[in-house]
């Protein structure tokens, strides 16, 4: 597992608080607390906004240090999609099974909606009711699959780091800007999300924002430090965010013009908090514990949530409580019995592996995978099972801190 010192509590925090307020928002389906607490639904879906460009900061912090200290190649891009899909595809399939275990038709559920398995469920049309919330996971693997082609191909032709990643990310926020642009425009809030905001096709822009900041941090390193020291720009980006959204969004579905340019401008306000947040390196109180807690388990969490309210749910249809307060204590409870040992049992085992993993080892990351788990007794996780064969380890590097785990996953 990650050493503390990598850790980067800011980061931990954000991805605890936006899963929470995930959780919080799709909540409100299954109770009815007083007419106030609908004032910061909202939130929830910001949540969502700010794991997405997550997810882009955490892969471009991950590929520039990879065009520094490496050339750039097809081998390394294999090694990144080992790494990232053995970290996300596991725990999203065991869940998808319980789901459709749950659903009335069953496993059935599975044939008909055959789309999830390649995360096809909202590329270019409207995700279908079973395992919704997992839209955003489709964006994040879309993103992790395209992000180090067009940076690969952008490196091969323009033969220069720096500009290549910048064209990759100016490719990236624009084809979704065009896209929406040819679409027509949607006319009430329901379309707007299911359309603008949930099919892939449309929003890579929100993680290429999270590129352009790992950029800015690694390359721009004086804006970077302006940003950090300016706490209060930031905060008027995010609260000029909150505050439109508390409005309801005005005029946003009455202009075609402003759908095409609202996730992008939302993405870059959003983008500002980072430089602060990252200046929170550590938290060694027990607030601190459990907000890394949390952050470590966010993924799980997010793939689990509805599974625990399902249970909830049925739970207090045969025994009502007739209290919100304990209707929330049983879905809280709920929440985290589902998410706590589905994450020891599931994710963070893979977590150590990927940890542990060493490309020296001269083996692919999934064949360490199976034979681990074929034969768990004897060497350690990194040892290639080959008598008499030393492996050579290869000093670390300095390099910026590392964030544990990547997401959002997000």
């Amino acid at each position: 597992m990650p050493r503390e010192s990598q850790r980067i509590f800011g980061l931990d925090f954000l991805r605890a608080t936006a899963v929470l307020f995930v959780i919080f928002h799709h909540s409100l389906g299954y109770v009815t607390p007083p007419h106030w607490v609908y004032l910061i639904g909202p939130l929830g879906s910001l949540g969502v906004e700010f794991l997405l460009v997550l997810t882009g900061y955490l892969a471009g912090r991950s590929l520039l240090q990879k065009l520094r200290r490496e050339h750039f190649t097809s081998d390394l891009i294999t090694t990144y999609y080992s790494r990232r899909w053995a970290r996300t595809l596991p725990p999203y399939y065991f869940f998808m099974v319980i789901m459709a275990a749950l659903s009335p038709a069953s496993f059935m559920i599975l044939w008909y909606h055959k789309e999830f398995i390649f995360f096809l469920q909202n590329l270019a049309w409207n995700i279908p009711t079973f395992y919704g919330q997992t839209w955003t996971l489709s964006v994040q693997e879309f993103f992790y699959l395209l992000c180090p082609l067009v940076l690969l191909i952008c490196y091969r032709i323009l033969k220069h780091r720096q500009v290549a990643f910048l064209c990759s990310i100016l490719i990236l926020f624009l084809v979704p800007l065009f896209l929406r642009a040819l679409h027509t425009q949607v006319e009430n809030s329901t379309n707007f999300t299911l359309i603008f905001r949930e099919w892939t096709i449309f929003r890579f822009d929100s993680p290429a924002a999270g590129l352009l900041l790992a950029y800015v941090e690694q390359e721009a390193p004086e804006v970077w430090a302006w940003l950090q020291r300016n706490l209060w720009f930031s905060l008027t980006g995010l609260g000029s965010v909150i505050l439109y959204y508390e409005l309801g969004s005005p005029f946003l579905y009455s202009s075609h013009y402003l759908q095409v340019i609202a996730f992008p401008i939302l993405s870059l306000c959003l983008a500002l908090v980072f430089p602060s947040l990252c200046a929170w390196r550590q938290n060694q109180s027990p607030f601190g514990k459990m907000v890394q807690s949390i952050s470590n388990m966010s993924y799980t969490l997010f793939l689990s949530h509805f599974i625990a309210f399902y249970l909830g749910a049925s739970l207090l249809l045969f025994y009502p409580l007739n209290s919100l307060w304990l209707d929330c204590a049983v879905y809280a409870i709920f929440v985290w019995a589902v998410a706590y040992p589905s994450y020891l049992l599931v994710e963070a085992p893979l977590l150590k592996l990927r940890h542990d993993y060493s490309p020296q080892s001269r083996q692919s990351f999934f064949l360490t995978l199976f034979r681990n788990l074929t034969f768990p007794w004897g060497e350690g996780l990194d040892t290639p099972r080959r008598a008499n064969v030393a492996v050579k380890q290869t000093p670390p590097t300095q390099a910026l801190p590392i964030y544990y785990p990547e997401f959002s996953r997000r």
